[in-house]
C-alpha cells in the first residue's frame, strides 16, 4: 500500500516560511494562538462572503472617533461597499444648487480620468506627451480669452500659463507673479535694496464679494486688502471708488467675473479704463487680475458682454475653475498670464533631478493629470458650438425659473421675493433672491433653505457679511447699503440642472411658501389660529406641517385631496 502524498510540506527549520510563522506567532501562548487563528478563519470567511453576511467587514467604520488605520486589510469589494455606504450619507450631488462644481461625467471621461491618475505632471521627462497636452489646453484657453500672441516672446511656442488645483491656486499664483513684478518696480522707484523692499507691505484692491482664496492670500502672503463695497442691488461696485484706494503700494486690482453670491460680473471694462487714468495721473504701473473662477467659461459664449479679458491693456492675468462651467472634474483650475517677461517668469522654476529638464510654476509639484485630461476631453467632446448651446440652455433655464419666482405673490398681492441677480444683464446662470424684507416675515431665507432640504434639494442661504481684514478680520457688512444681518439665497444652474429638475425645485418652494401663507392667513383669524397653534407649536418640520395641512384639505375637498406635487408620504 502506497504512502499518501502530503499536500503541503512541513516548513523546514530555518526556511523563509518557517521564519514568517515564528514572527507571526512570536510571544503567543497556545491558547492565544488558537484564538488568533479562529479570528483569521473568520476573516478569511468574510472575504468570500456577501458583504451584508460578513461578521467583521460590515461592522467596521472610519466614521467613529478620530479614525485609525485598521490592523488587517479587507476584501476589495468590501472596501468599496463600505466607502459607498459612507457616501450615501452625503447630500445628492445633482440636487446641490449651492455649489458651482460639475458633478456629471460620461463613462468615457471617467475612463480617461482613471488613466490620468497615474500620470505625474511634475515629471515632464517621463510624461512628455501629457505635458504637451497640458500646454495645448493652456493655449486653447489663452486663445479663448484673447491673449496676445505677439507678447509671448519669439523663443516660446506656448502661451504663459498653467493647470492648477482649482482656481484658488490659480489666483494665488497670479498674486505672487504680480507681487514680484510690483516689488521690482517699487525698489527701483525708491532706490531700495532687495532686502529693504521685502519689508514693505503691499496691498491689493478687491471687491468684498471675493471667494475664499483671497482670504488665504491676506493670511499667508502679508498682503493688506483694500475693499470695494458693492451696492446690494445686483451687487454692483462703483469703479470710481478705485481712485481713493489705489496707491504706489498697490500690487493689482481684482475684478470678479461672476461673484459667487449672485453671479454679477464686475465691470472689468470700466475698471480697466479708470485704472489707466490712475496709472497716468500717479505714475504707477498697477495691473488688473480677472478672477473668472465661474465666468471664464460662460462669458466667452454670451452675447453683449463688453471686453473683459486680455483685450483690455491692463489685464495681466486671468484665472478660472475648469471644474465649474468648464465642465471638468473637481480640482481643475487654470491661470493664463499676458506674457512671461517680468510676470510669470517670477514664479517659474526649473527642475533637473528627475532625469531631464522640467518646468513648474505651480504651488503644488507632484499631482495627477486628471484635470488636464478631463478638460481636454470636454473641449473635444463639446467644441465651441457645444459650449455655446450649453450656456444658452443654462441661461434659458435660469430665466424661466426666475420668472416663475418673480410671479409669486404674498397675501395681499405683494411680491414674495426680491430678485437680486443680474437678471437681464450679462452674468452667470444663477438665480439669487431673498424673501421680500418689506413683508417682515418671521420665516426667512435660512429657514427656507432648511425647509427645501427636506425634499433633498440643497439651496444655499447666507448673511451679507464678510471678514473685514482691513480692520483685523472683524465681521462687517458686505454691501454699502445693507446691514450684515440681512440674508439672501441662490440657485446655481449647472448644466445638469435641467428644466425638469428646475420645475420640481420651484414646486417645492411654491408648496412651502403656500403653506407659510396659509399659516399667516390663519393667524389673521383668531378662532382658526387658536385651534391650529397647539398643533403647529409641536411641529419640528415644515414637511410635517404641510402633511397636516394636506389632511385638512383632503377632508374639505376630496376631489383635490393632495395639493402638493409629491404624493408619497416620505422618502
Amino acid at each position: 500500500m502506497s504512502t499518501p502524498k502530503k499536500l503541503h510540506a512541513i516548513p523546514t527549520p530555518g526556511s523563509a516560511i518557517q521564519g514568517h510563522l515564528e514572527k507571526e506567532y512570536a510571544g503567543m501562548s497556545n491558547e492565544e494562538t488558537i484564538e488568533y487563528l479562529k479570528r483569521e478563519v473568520l476573516r478569511l470567511r468574510d472575504s468570500s462572503s456577501h458583504y451584508y453576511a460578513t461578521s467583521l467587514s460590515c461592522n467596521k467604520s472610519f466614521a467613529d472617533g478620530y479614525g485609525h488605520i485598521p490592523t488587517h486589510g479587507s476584501d476589495a469589494v468590501h472596501c468599496k461597499e463600505r466607502l459607498l455606504q459612507l457616501h450615501e450619507l452625503d447630500n445628492r450631488p445633482r440636487l446641490n444648487t449651492s455649489s458651482y462644481v460639475n458633478v456629471v461625467f460620461e463613462q468615457e471621461e471617467v475612463d480617461i480620468a482613471i488613466q490620468a491618475l497615474s500620470i505625474n505632471l511634475a515629471d515632464g521627462s517621463v510624461y512628455p506627451a501629457s505635458i504637451d497636452l497640458h500646454d495645448k489646453v493652456v493655449d486653447s484657453i489663452a486663445k479663448l480669452w484673447n491673449c496676445p500672441e505677439n507678447e509671448q516672446g519669439k523663443d516660446f511656442e506656448h502661451f504663459a500659463g498653467a493647470g492648477t488645483v482649482g482656481s484658488t491656486e490659480a489666483c494665488l499664483l497670479s498674486l505672487l507673479a504680480q507681487k514680484f513684478r510690483w516689488r521690482k518696480w517699487y525698489a527701483e522707484r525708491h532706490g531700495l535694496s532687495e532686502a529693504d523692499v521685502i519689508g514693505v507691505v503691499p496691498n491689493i484692491v478687491i471687491p468684498t464679494h471675493y471667494q475664499a482664496c483671497w482670504e488665504k492670500a491676506f493670511r499667508y502672503f502679508d498682503i493688506k486688502p483694500k475693499f470695494l463695497h458693492p451696492e446690494f442691488h445686483k451687487f454692483r461696485i462703483n469703479p470710481e471708488d478705485m481712485r481713493d484706494l489705489v496707491d504706489e503700494k498697490t500690487i493689482m486690482v481684482i475684478g470678479i467675473l461672476g461673484n459667487h453670491y449672485n453671479g454679477t460680473y464686475d465691470p472689468v471694462w470700466k475698471m480697466d479704463q479708470i485704472l489707466s487714468e490712475i496709472n497716468d495721473e500717479k505714475g504707477l504701473q498697477v495691473g488688473l487680475h480677472v478672477d473668472a473662477a465661474s465666468g471664464g467659461f460662460i462669458a466667452p459664449f454670451q452675447e453683449n458682454v463688453p471686453a473683459w479679458d486680455f483685450r483690455l491693456k491692463n489685464v495681466l492675468s486671468i484665472s478660472s475653475s475648469g471644474h465649474k462651467f468648464g465642465e471638468s472634474c473637481c480640482g481643475t483650475g487654470w491661470v493664463v498670464f499676458r506674457h512671461r517677461q517680468n510676470l510669470s517668469e517670477h514664479i517659474e522654476v526649473e527642475v533637473t533631478y528627475l532625469g531631464g529638464i522640467s518646468y513648474s510654476m505651480t504651488l503644488n509639484f507632484s499631482r495627477p493629470a486628471t484635470g488636464v485630461y478631463v478638460q481636454a476631453y470636454k473641449f473635444l467632446r463639446l467644441g465651441m458650438r457645444g459650449y455655446q448651446r450649453k450656456v444658452e440652455n443654462q441661461l434659458e433655464t435660469t430665466m424661466r425659473f426666475r420668472n416663475k419666482m418673480r410671479a409669486m405673490k404674498w397675501t395681499k398681492g405683494e411680491p414674495l421675493f426680491e430678485i437680486c441677480d443680474p437678471d437681464q444683464e450679462p452674468g452667470l446662470p444663477v438665480f439669487a433672491a431673498r424673501i421680500n424684507p418689506e413683508l417682515e416675515m418671521d420665516f426667512n431665507d435660512v429657514k427656507l433653505q432648511h425647509a427645501i432640504s427636506e425634499f433633498h434639494w440643497y439651496v444655499s442661504a447666507y448673511h451679507l457679511s464678510f471678514e473685514d481684514f482691513s480692520k483685523g478680520g472683524i465681521t462687517g457688512p458686505l454691501c454699502k447699503d445693507e446691514v450684515s444681518s440681512a440674508s439672501m439665497f441662490r440657485v446655481v444652474f449647472k448644466s445638469n440642472l435641467t428644466q425638469v429638475l428646475a420645475d420640481d425645485l420651484f414646486h417645492r418652494i411654491s408648496d412651502i411658501m403656500n403653506h407659510i401663507k396659509d399659516i399667516e392667513l390663519a393667524a389673521a383669524k383668531p378662532e382658526i389660529h387658536a385651534k391650529q397653534r397647539p398643533i403647529l407649536a409641536t411641529m419640528t418640520s415644515v414637511r410635517e406641517q404641510m402633511a397636516i395641512r394636506s389632511k385638512e384639505l383632503r377632508a374639505k375637498n376630496k376631489k383635490n385631496s393632495y395639493p402638493f406635487s409629491n404624493q408619497h408620504k416620505a422618502c
